[in-house]
């Protein structure tokens, strides 16, 4: 029913302008204590006495808490004519949020503000998505259940328990777009976007003046800084914004090229760069034998025996043998043998044994380390700190292990999960680790079912042959903002290496003792049955690291001390090292190690220890004030023979010198003032048992910068 003033009856019509000229009296009246004048003076004070006064004067009073202002500290000031607000700017200098509530001034602690981090906004045919964080400005703990709106468009939505939100709406050519952020005890703040102009002409702007001011950040790099000429850097200042094209160019070395100086200048459809080369671009092939430095973008196609470095955008496939970067965008793949980095947006796929990183992640990366701002697809690895992500520590036990941790780091939408179970008992052990991914399924906010799939490998004879194939189903109810329970069914399929028991282990199969197997066993059994798990987790998420860049090229030589444990058998492994170490910026290092490795096993050939001497070169991340990961691949020399057959004779066996490639991954904590600690797997030989898990303990000293 509608409502209108003609509709009134008679005597509301009389009345109604006298009700609303005294509502709005009171109205104004209480809207108007601030900016009433007071004239006043006072000599040595109380702040309270100068209130109750000012108040007195006034015609109202001051509401406050005692114990927030420092109410017997004495002050001295003449006003005339002043306003309250005035007076009280001139007591507290802005500390205290101020409010009127009708006959009261109320006198509070200010409220915290608001902050917007990560925001970014995509457009296709006038559906827009902004997605970020909202934090809390002072600690920057990220703030759930925070209102995130565009009032122009009427469009909502709430924060997770991460701090994490998208906003989807449509709207047709909107100008400017307002986002606020509202949160109880806390200010709102706004974020403004402007819409994007296209303008067009007959002739377009390339991509080479677009991507003109990349260069200049190429060749701040340490990379480029290093291998890239003065007379190059300063040609570059020279002719910023020139660009050429060519169907080819040849290089030994930056500056020693078929372009000459100017081949920063030029794009071509092929290059090659026997040792390294230093170009414009590349709108086809190239290949560098240790390195290709690009001033703007790579297209189709970049290969380098070790590092690719691309100041623009890097479209197609970028293959490395240690590291690859873009300063931008990749559409496509980049493939390197430990680190990949895109400063932007990766859309494809991210593939390095030791790190991968970028900006915004649309698509999939696969590495030991995964770190990505913004996740729109999947991280495959040990650990993904991931900025609207989580991390999840959980302590369980379940129907085979009664003691089990894991690590489960990614988003709701996909995480993967690092597992290793015990089973704490004398005569039954079993030993699990292994590797899972999952997806949560939000129910609410505090009630939400995991599904995962996993893989084990486990010790239940003494060698790590036996699997585990997993699949999980676990409800989650969350206690605290950091705690939850977890409980729920899990689905098994077992299969063991050895069709008989080995004493002193589970007997998962319920298999007979060796001396009770008759005729010839199986190779293995299996078993499939329905299980549960139940345990505790603490959920958190991956503070985001404000990293300086590193420009340093400071050498260190170093040495450290080793002692771990073997693969198969698990006996005592110790040995040494010396290394050296160049800075090449951007928190990496390339190492070269020299080392001696002893394990506490017998050789092919008799009582005698297995000594190795490996010799590797590769590279160290740091990926906060001292934390590194790093990777290292080489040649491992045998100080014994192995046993080998002649071929002339199957059963003659003969004997030759160890040698086989090796690799080693390690993370760890180094120290500004020189002392290293990490944890390190290394690998004398993919086909042997030489392998082992250690502590490393080293000193490192700076020899020039």
């Amino acid at each position: 029913m509608i409502i209108t003033y003609t509709s009134l009856p008679k005597f509301v019509k009389l009345i109604l302008p006298v009700i609303l000229l005294i509502t709005g009296s009171m109205f104004a009246q209480a809207q108007s204590l601030l900016v009433k004048r007071i004239s006043a003076s006072f000599d040595h004070a109380r702040i309270a006495d100068v209130l109750q006064e000012v108040g007195k004067k006034g015609g109202f009073y001051f509401a406050y808490n005692d114990k927030l202002l420092p109410k017997d500290s004495l002050v001295t000031f003449t006003v005339t004519n002043q306003t309250v607000a005035g007076i009280l700017i001139l007591l507290f200098h802005n500390r205290y949020e101020i409010t009127e509530l009708k006959y009261h001034i109320v006198i509070a602690p200010p409220r915290p503000n608001l902050s917007f981090n990560n925001t970014d906004i995509t457009n296709e045919n006038n559906s827009y998505s902004i997605s970020g964080l909202v934090v809390d400005e002072r600690s920057g703990a990220r703030l759930a259940n925070v209102s995130v709106y565009a009032k122009q468009q009427l469009a909502s939505t709430l924060t997770d328990e991460h701090g994490y939100f998208q906003l989807r709406f449509r709207a047709d050519n909107p100008g400017q777009i307002s986002l606020t952020a509202s949160k109880l005890d806390y200010k709102d703040t706004s974020i403004n976007f402007l819409q994007s102009v296209s303008v067009s002409s007959r002739q377009q702007p390339s991509d080479h003046d677009r991507a003109a001011n990349n260069s200049r950040n190429v060749e701040r790099t340490g990379a480029a800084r290093f291998f890239i000429s003065a007379k190059q850097r300063i040609q570059s200042l020279n002719i910023p914004d020139f660009f050429a094209k060519r169907p080819f160019q040849v290089s030994l070395t930056p500056g020693l090229s078929s372009h000459g100086l100017f081949s920063p200048q030029v794009v071509n459809k092929f290059s090659l760069n026997l040792v390294g080369g230093y170009t414009a671009g590349v709108n086809g092939l190239e290949f560098g034998g240790l390195f290709n430095i690009n001033r703007m973008n790579s297209r189709y196609l970049q290969l380098a025996g070790v590092f690719n470095l691309v100041g623009g955008t890097v479209t197609g496939l970028q293959a490395a043998g240690v590291h690859n970067r873009a300063l931008d965008t990749v559409k496509g793949v980049q493939f390197a043998g430990f680190i990949n980095k895109a400063e932007s947006q990766v859309s494809g796929l991210q593939i390095a044994a030791l790190d991968n990183e970028a900006h915004k992640l649309k698509g999939i990366q696969i590495g030991l380390v995964n770190r990505v701002d913004t996740s729109y697809g999947a991280s495959i690895g040990l650990v993904n700190v991931i900025g609207n992500g989580f991390y999840r520590v959980t302590l369980s036990a379940n129907d085979l292990t009664n003691t089990n941790i894991s690590l489960k780091t990614g988003t709701h939408n996909f995480y993967t999960d690092v597992l290793i179970g015990v089973n704490l008992a004398p005569a039954s052990k079993l030993y699990m680790g292994g590797f899972g991914l999952g997806h949560d399924f939000m129910l609410n906010n505090k009630v939400y079912v995991s599904t995962e799939a996993a893989f084990h490998f486990v010790n239940d004879n003494g060698t790590w042959d036996s699997h585990l194939l997993q699949g999980k189903l676990l409800f989650n109810v969350q206690l605290s903002k950091n705690i939850s329970l977890v409980a729920g069914p899990t689905f098994n399929r077992y299969i063991n290496s050895i069709a008989f028991h080995v004493s002193g282990y589970k007997n998962i199969n319920h298999l007979p003792k060796a001396e009770d197997v008759v005729g010839i066993p199986p190779d293995h059994t299996s078993k499939n049955w329905v299980g549960w798990e139940v345990g505790i987790a603490f959920n958190s998420v991956f503070k985001r690291s404000l990293k300086e860049v590193d420009n340093s090229d400071a050498w260190y030589l170093g040495g450290g001390a080793t002692a771990g444990i073997g693969w198969d058998p698990q006996k005592a492994v110790y040995g040494t090292e010396l290394f050296t170490m160049r800075d090449l910026g951007e928190h990496i290092a390339g190492t070269f190690t020299v080392g001696y490795t002893s394990f506490g096993q017998e050789s092919y050939l008799g009582p005698q220890p297995i000594r190795l001497i490996p010799v590797k070169a590769g590279v160290r991340l740091k990926t906060g004030s001292s934390f590194f990961i790093g990777g290292e691949v080489g040649e491992a020399f045998g100080l014994f023979n192995q046993t080998a057959y002649s071929g002339i004779y199957p059963y003659e066996a003969a004997t030759k010198p160890y040698r086989s490639l090796m690799y080693a991954v390690s993370a760890g904590f180094s120290f500004r003032r020189g002392l290293e600690t990490s944890f390190t797997f290394e690998d004398y030989g993919l086909q042997s048992n030489y392998k082992q898990f250690a502590l490393r303990l080293g000193y490192r000293l700076k020899l020039s910068k």
